[in-house]
């Protein structure tokens, strides 16, 4: 088993917001994890509101802000979301690769 199978994530309160509706607080329930056949890093989860799938949002966490786009409801009234981007939380995976622009890398 290597270092990248255990995802990484964030459970805890959220703040959501979706174009022309005002920020909501709700919990939340984020991962992350290296997909090895897209060869890259992707973060899914839930927020605990309802949001149309295909409806972009902006979800922040206390260590930050990502987008992400809605996919479905489920039966207990929460939203599951794709990442676009990386992640409103740390993940060990990209802290230890400095970003491209990043003039220390």
């Amino acid at each position: 088993m290597s270092e990248h199978d255990e995802p990484e994530g964030y459970t805890g309160d959220v703040t959501v917001r979706v174009d022309g509706r005002a920020d909501r607080s709700v919990r939340s329930a984020l991962v992350a994890r290296f997909d090895p056949l897209a060869g890259s890093l992707v973060w899914t989860g839930r927020v605990g509101t309802a949001v149309e799938p295909r409806t972009e949002l902006e979800i922040t966490t206390p260590h930050g802000t990502a987008r992400a786009r809605a996919t479905e409801h489920d039966v207990w009234g929460n939203t599951r979301v794709t990442g676009l981007g990386r992640p409103p939380f740390p993940v060990e995976l990209l802290d230890a690769v400095p970003a491209a622009d990043d003039p220390a890398g």
